[in-house]
């Protein structure tokens, strides 16, 4: 019984090896039994007559006969007639190995054959062209301009199609927000694509602050070319640790603190008509700031102070004017131990030098701040003009909270006076001056 078992597991791997034929393809098992069944019909018996039952006591030598008799040959099996294979598919010690039913045989198959994966950059592509390439409504000059590739500008081929008037390829392309044609020779496409790829992933600098300072060197003391709002996007050059060089505008470099911008890497990709009038818009904007803070008196100078109003109606007016008050000396330097808000001071003197153009009049270090000025209170309870109190067993460090979430304060010698995030740091306390 044992060889018996033997050889209908045999005829079953090799009837199951040659129907699938495929390595690596999952089949399901209803499938596997119909498709079996269907083979069974129309196997060639190159040796009639083989019958696994056999005469009575012969049955286990008949049944060798016909398995080693069995051999695969393309996709048949030979060896077997289709009652062969039916009574081999199933023992007849009434173990089922699989059951064949005759009225459920198809013609197809069900086996899941793995798909070959697609090469991501089949359709890759990069413009190569002197400046730019525009981008047209069809495969031809005479259509309308949607857009413009510019060197190195990446892009998905949809299609490849004929010129409509030269008879030359062009590509159907897609880039950014822009899709259209342009002429197959202006593209390293595919394979060629791949391999200098790496050369035209450009860097960009998002600025997360309100307003970040974009200064001449990679130094606090060093003077400042111009600003950043929250938000704006310029090309990263040089990432240097804690500054990164950055261009500012179309021929001036500059340098910002890498602790308020976010680094990204990213293609290039068409720009729209109107994408490219904004981005004009924003250069001519960014060009004006620079002219304007050229122009402007330099930061060691001592800087002209508006001085505040003393007439408020609500604690929120005044609130708001303490706010305002402080933020003209926002990019201004840190001086350990300085007692003017102009030339610069620590973070303790510019909470207290602020308030005290407000008439409050409280300790000029962090710690006694902390524990003499105003009232207490939770940071459920903070609004603008509150001073957060920071450190791990006493307070080394001050800040005015500005709300949603955000601080001024004269942070350290190499950053000055800057807008960061109220949660930066462990706080020990809130302290309520005004009301």
């Amino acid at each position: 019984m044992n060889t018996q078992k033997n050889l209908i597991r045999a005829a079953a791997l090799l009837a199951f090896t040659a129907i699938v034929g495929v390595t690596g393809a999952t089949c399901d098992t209803t499938s596997l039994q119909q498709n079996l069944g269907t083979a069974a019909e129309n196997l060639s018996a190159t040796q009639p007559g083989n019958d696994l039952s056999g005469s009575a006591g012969n049955s286990d030598a008949t049944g060798a006969s016909g398995a080693m008799g069995a051999s695969s040959t393309g996709n048949t099996v030979s060896g077997f007639t289709a009652e062969d294979l039916a009574k081999l598919l199933t023992a007849s010690s009434g173990s089922t190995l699989l059951t064949i039913d005759e009225n459920a045989v198809t013609e197809e198959t069900s086996c899941d054959v793995p798909e070959e994966e697609e090469n991501e950059y089949e359709r890759f592509a990069i413009a190569q062209v002197t400046d730019y390439v525009n981008v047209r409504s069809g495969a031809s000059t005479s259509y309308d301009i949607l857009g413009k590739m510019y060197n190195g500008s990446v892009a998905e081929i949809l299609e490849t199609v004929t010129g409509e008037e030269d008879g030359e390829e062009w590509y159907k392309v897609k880039s950014g927000n822009v899709e259209g044609y342009i002429k197959a020779e202006f593209f390293l496409a595919k394979e060629d694509a791949l391999s200098v790829i790496d050369q035209y992933i450009t860097k960009y600098a998002t600025v997360s602050a309100t307003r970040l300072n974009v200064r001449s060197e990679a130094a606090i003391e060093s003077d400042r070319v111009g600003y950043l709002d929250n938000n704006e996007k310029v090309v990263a050059l040089e990432d240097l640790g804690e500054w990164i060089k950055v261009q500012y505008t179309g021929e001036k470099t500059g340098y910002v603190s890498a602790e308020y911008v976010t680094l990204s890497e990213e293609y290039i990709t068409a720009k729209s008509l109107e994408e490219e009038a904004e981005e004009l818009a924003r250069a001519r904007e960014l060009q004006a700031r620079q002219d304007a803070e050229e122009a402007s008196t330099k930061e060691d100078v001592t800087i002209v102070v508006q001085q505040p109003d003393t007439t408020y109606t609500t604690n929120a007016e005044l609130r708001q004017a303490i706010i305002d008050y402080a933020m003209q000396f926002l990019g201004n330097k840190y001086v350990h131990g300085g007692q003017s808000l102009a030339s610069g001071t620590d973070c303790s003197g510019f909470t207290c030098y602020v308030l005290k153009e407000f008439g409050y009049n409280i300790s000029r270090t962090p710690s006694g701040q902390l524990s003499s000025a105003g009232r207490s209170i939770s940071t459920a309870e903070m609004q603008p003009g509150d001073i957060i109190c920071y450190g791990k067993s006493s307070c080394t460090h001050v800040a005015f909270y500005i709300g949603n979430g955000q601080i001024l304060h004269s942070a350290n010698s190499r950053k000055g006076v800057i807008i960061g995030d109220a949660y930066y740091n462990n706080i020990l306390g809130v302290k309520n001056v005004i009301d």
